[in-house]
């Protein structure tokens, strides 16, 4: 009857000591659900719409408008722009003391000054086409991204 514990004892060992070691042996199948599989590439598809809507930051022109230190003024302004040109981007800065109206985010000096064509019609001739950081969107090569 003695014996009868310490060889329970053993076996216990034993088998823990061989079913450790299956654990960590290497495995040639991955079993895996084929679901996954579409759940990835439905992320990848995202993931590329994504890319083409992204804003990057570049060197182009915007119109200035105006420039004053009259808020009041400068809100109308941007109000007028919003109006007659709702597809063009407006922004409105304040750089002490002035307020600042800028339209459009444009690649060339070219394009600014089509606008500006347009814009004096409405403002004047104190319009111009500067050099400024504008927003661009579009698609980049997916290369960039990893």
């Amino acid at each position: 009857m003695r014996y009868k514990p310490t060889f329970f004892i053993a076996a216990l060992l034993i088998a823990g000591i061989t079913d450790a070691h299956a654990q960590f042996g290497k495995s040639k199948y991955v079993v895996r659900d084929p679901r996954l599989d579409k759940l990835v590439d439905k992320q990848i598809e995202l993931n590329k719409e994504a890319l083409k809507s992204r804003i990057s930051i570049e060197q182009g022109y915007r119109i200035l408008v105006i420039s004053t230190n009259k808020r009041d003024i400068a809100i109308e302004a941007k109000t007028k722009l919003v109006k007659n040109f709702p597809d063009q981007k407006s922004y409105m800065f304040y750089q002490s003391p002035n307020f600042r109206v800028l339209l459009g985010n444009y690649r060339s000096e070219k394009e600014a000054e089509e606008m500006k064509k347009l814009l004096i019609e409405l403002f004047g001739e104190t319009i111009l086409a500067i050099p400024s950081s504008i927003e661009v969107k579009g698609e980049k090569t997916e290369t960039e991204n990893f």
